[in-house]
């Protein structure tokens, strides 16, 4: 009896209302989804929401991962990637000192499982006499005093690529000790992504500025090569675009595109991008960019933490006074053509309640590239893993935690005590069976109808029919009077109503 009231609550008049708003709306393309799954992220297939909203999430905060306390680790890090091969993970990490003049190299961590990761003895670098290290690269050129500012190997999954390409790098030439050489983007390749070699000796790229982490990747969707970069407009950090069909020869397509009041700005610059396809969803992009603000000096400023050692820090360089006062944390961007992003109103990672060493500019740059893990600590499922740097204040152990989240949990629909209803687009759907992504409260639940493209209820598929669902799953199928066969309905125009009580909905997909 307790299902009652959440299955009638809605007045025939208010039925005949919502109805007739369909019948007067000009109605929308209907969405071909195929069997892909989509996120609840963007408001993309939402129609409407009545009493429920698009809810982000944020990852939670869980263990350090690494504390870079080797000589060649100096005191700072920046512009990690993680990389899964086979069985075991890899991060490809930037080792270097604030202080002026500092060399910079790049290093590799190793990990089974993504929690507990070791430095690799490999035998490729040399520093002070020894190779007992985990370095992979110095100088872009050996010998040319041209340096790795910034490095970031992928997957490549273009078909046919040969196996000594395997992988592939991107990375910015940095000059050092006075040397010489191009400025601009240099491209590796690798069969093993630990054996690093150029694919030629000149930049692929020099159209930007590229102090930051640049990152580009083969889009399945896109049948290119994406390539995303650092540029200035009007003073401001912005995020340029450019692709290519063979990694060398690459295509100016300009800034990327936010709504107004939702990109850069002179407040809010964005220090990477970290943009990639989400791996569950490859049409879906994802970024998570590093936002810099500076406030100057104003009454908070020297109640920040540790504000001798941000004094300090002010006098590294000439016009260094950002260094004491900036402040960084994480945004969620998100794109479907990889060109037009929308951002969430909330961050993603915030610098957190005080400790001795949060707070400065540096912090909160999360490694590119978001991994599945399984759950540390029980037999839950398994966990999207995020490695974010922190306690980059200059003076030595700064660090990587590592932050969890569920998988597709982004954002979902959601509802609170009261119900709550999301009505999709019309769309078509290749599969048998819907498979949700959602988690209620002990007293949630969930209830599905599907709807024709008129706005009627299809019979079989109505609210009454519909086997209520409640608890938390990544995959619940759904079912009508026990039975989750829904191939009758295959690539006809539909819309699904979702009612909703204490409950959370992450994505869907026909399976």
């Amino acid at each position: 009896m307790r299902l009652l009231p959440y299955l009638i609550s809605a007045s025939a008049v208010a039925l005949c209302a919502f109805f007739a708003d369909f019948a007067a709306a000009a109605e929308p393309e209907t969405i071909n989804i195929g069997s892909q799954r989509e996120l609840f992220i963007d408001g993309y297939l939402v129609d409407s929401l009545d009493s429920a909203e698009i809810l982000m999430h944020r990852p939670e905060r869980k263990n350090v991962v690494v504390t870079f306390d080797k000589p060649w680790e100096k005191d700072g890090e920046g512009y990690a990637t993680l990389l899964k091969i086979d069985s075991k993970y890899l991060m490809f990490y930037r080792a270097w000192g604030v202080a002026p003049g500092t060399p910079m190299y790049f290093a590799v961590l190793e990990s089974e499982n993504g929690v507990e990761w070791t430095r690799p003895e490999l035998g490729i670098r040399e520093y002070g006499g020894d190779k007992r290290n985990n370095i992979i690269l110095d100088e872009v050129v050996p010998g040319s005093k041209l340096g790795t500012h910034d490095f970031t190997p992928f997957l490549d999954l273009k078909p046919g690529v040969p196996a000594d390409e395997k992988y592939k790098a991107i990375g910015f030439g940095w000059y050092h000790d006075g040397g010489k050489g191009e400025h601009g983007l240099y491209a590796w390749k690798s069969p093993d992504a630990i054996h690093w070699t150029l694919i030629q000796n000149d930049p692929v790229y020099t159209d930007g500025k590229f102090d930051t982490q640049n990152i580009a990747f083969w889009s399945a969707k896109e049948q290119k090569y994406v390539l995303y970069y650092r540029e200035f407009v009007n003073d401001v950090r912005v995020v340029m675009r450019a692709v290519s069909d063979d990694f060398v020869h690459w295509t100016n397509e300009g800034q990327i595109q936010f709504p107004p009041g939702q990109g850069p700005s002179l407040r809010e610059q964005f220090y990477t991008n970290q943009i990639q396809p989400y791996y569950r969803a490859p049409h879906i992009y994802v970024g998570l960019p590093t936002r810099y603000v500076d406030n100057g000096m104003t009454a908070s400023t020297p109640l920040l933490p540790d504000w001798d050692l941000r004094q300090e820090r002010m006098k590294l360089f000439k016009g260094g006074e950002r260094l004491g006062t900036a402040t960084t944390d994480v945004l969620f961007i998100s794109s479907r053509d990889g060109v037009h992003f929308t951002r969430s109103d909330e961050p993603f990672i915030t610098p957190g309640l005080h400790t001795s060493k949060n707070w400065f500019y540096g912090d909160n740059y999360l490694a590119w590239n978001i991994i599945e893990t399984l759950s540390p600590e029980d037999d839950s499922p398994n966990e999207l893993s995020f490695y974010n740097i922190e306690a980059a204040d200059g003076n030595g152990g700064t660090r990587i935690r590592r932050y969890a989240l569920r998988i597709d949990g982004f954002a979902s629909i959601h509802a609170k005590a009261n119900q709550g209803y999301m009505t999709t687009k019309p769309l078509t759907f290749e599969g048998k069976e819907l498979s949700i992504n959602f988690a209620t409260s002990s007293n949630g639940l969930i209830f599905v109808e599907v709807l024709d493209e008129n706005g009627y209820v299809v019979p079989g598929f109505s609210k009454l029919e519909c086997d209520p669902i409640y608890g938390d799953s990544l995959d619940r199928r759904v079912t009508w009077k026990g039975s989750a066969d829904m191939s009758k309905l295959q690539g006809k125009p539909i819309r699904l109503r979702f009612s909703l009580v204490e409950a959370d909905l992450y994505s869907i997909k026909w399976e």
